[in-house]
């Protein structure tokens, strides 16, 4: 049955690549020192999936239809030295947010040099590799699942390639502005050589300000990243350069922030503290390039709860492609170990296997993917202990 859901799924995809359009950005020069640059973003998916649609605690098929993803977008660079950005988006995610539409960028950037510039406004905090890559780049059908465990995100994982929310791993804590946060990040790029390349965050931004604790204390975020051999320069990283770098690069981050819930279990205020090592490489081999990326997290919420002592824990990820004349199969791991007070409430582990078709690289690609998952102890309200998925995405940005 899976088979031929997947073979269909392929022949809808083959059909579309085949009368796939080209696509083109607008520029608009305001004069010589100013430019008024504006995009877009859509990714729409068709998910095959088991979930309980009548209640009796057992998986039945569903098809169902979701924009992932739908941004209009504008950079304003005033000159070499300042620019502004903003960004909409009308799009259902695994928090629930709907379709309405909402600003979730909106910041200015000053630049003194590459090594030296300063980011205002809300905007992504760089918690991890992951809050710093663009989502108009991604590996796979979407990101790992673990990579909501930070604050911005929720502190939760996310399965059915981040359509829904695990629910025994989420800590009901979320920052006060939905997938991104208000502050101020100072930052840098750039190398000490042909072939060492240094990029650093530092932030600083609201967090959790409504908690009932004593103070609205601000929350913390730093990173730092080397590169050796290409650079990835400015603020986002891409999870896929489709062979057109050659890189290694280790980072490390840093988020935290003091009092952000009433611990019920021990007493007095929780605190969030969230870390996270990564590694990435894009490399020639053979005829095309490998592609390869790592990170292993840490959260901890003092427990303050028992839905926050399932959700913290420690969890790594892995994913690699190999791209070659337009394709790029791929695969990715993932597991998490929570800290539950009693049973395994919190661990899973996650497989996906894939392949991407890039007609226009980023620009415009279709996604063909298979995600099992396999929590511990059984899904919320069900009997079931695994979940297959599969989705198809359609990929368009500029």
């Amino acid at each position: 049955m899976k088979s031929s859901k997947i073979a269909l799924m392929a022949g809808v995809a083959a059909g579309l690549l085949a009368s796939a359009p080209s696509w083109a950005g607008a520029k608009l020069k305001i004069d010589d020192e100013s430019m008024i640059d504006l995009g877009f973003r859509v990714q729409s998916l068709v998910i095959q999936r088991e979930v309980d649609l009548d209640g009796d605690g057992s998986w039945d098929d569903d098809t169902d239809f979701r924009v992932r993803r739908a941004r209009l977008r504008a950079k304003l660079n005033v000159n070499q030295y300042v620019s502004a950005f903003i960004q909409t988006e009308a799009a259902d995610d695994a928090g629930g947010t709907g379709s309405d539409m909402r600003v979730i960028d909106s910041w200015v950037n000053l630049m003194y040099n590459n090594w030296l510039q300063l980011q205002s406004g809300q905007t992504m905090a760089p918690s991890s590799r992951q809050t710093t890559t663009s989502s108009g780049a991604m590996l796979t059908i979407d990101r790992p699942g673990i990579n909501t465990k930070n604050l911005t995100w929720g502190t939760r994982s996310t399965y059915r390639f981040a359509t829904s929310t695990l629910s025994q791993t989420d800590a009901g804590l979320r920052g006060d502005n939905a997938v991104r946060d208000v502050g101020a990040v100072l930052w840098g790029t750039g190398s000490f050589s042909d072939t060492m390349h240094l990029k650093y965050y530092a932030g600083m931004f609201d967090g959790v300000q409504d908690a009932d604790t004593d103070d609205n204390n601000l929350r913390f975020t730093g990173r730092v990243q080397f590169n050796m051999f290409d650079a990835e320069p400015g603020y986002y990283n891409l999870s896929t350069y489709l062979g057109t770098k050659k890189t290694l690069g280790f980072g490390a981050s840093y988020d935290m922030q003091d009092e952000v819930a009433i611990n019920t279990v021990g007493g007095g205020n929780a605190d969030y503290e969230f870390w996270s090592v990564d590694a990435f490489l894009e490399w020639p081999l053979g005829p095309g390039y490998l592609t390869a990326e790592a990170a292993y997290s840490d959260l901890d919420l003092d427990r303050f709860d028992a839905d926050a002592a399932a959700a913290q824990g420690n969890g790594w990820y892995v994913q690699a492609g190999y791209y070659i004349n337009k394709w790029q199969p791929w695969v990715e791991y993932e597991e998490w170990d929570g800290d539950a007070f009693s049973g395994d409430f919190g661990n899973y582990s996650q497989y996906r296997v894939g392949v991407s078709y890039f007609f226009k690289g980023h620009n415009a690609n279709v996604k063909l993917g298979y995600e099992y998952t396999d929590p511990d102890e059984n899904f919320s309200g069900t009997t079931e202990d695994d979940t297959n998925t599969i989705v198809l995405g359609f990929y368009t940005t500029y």
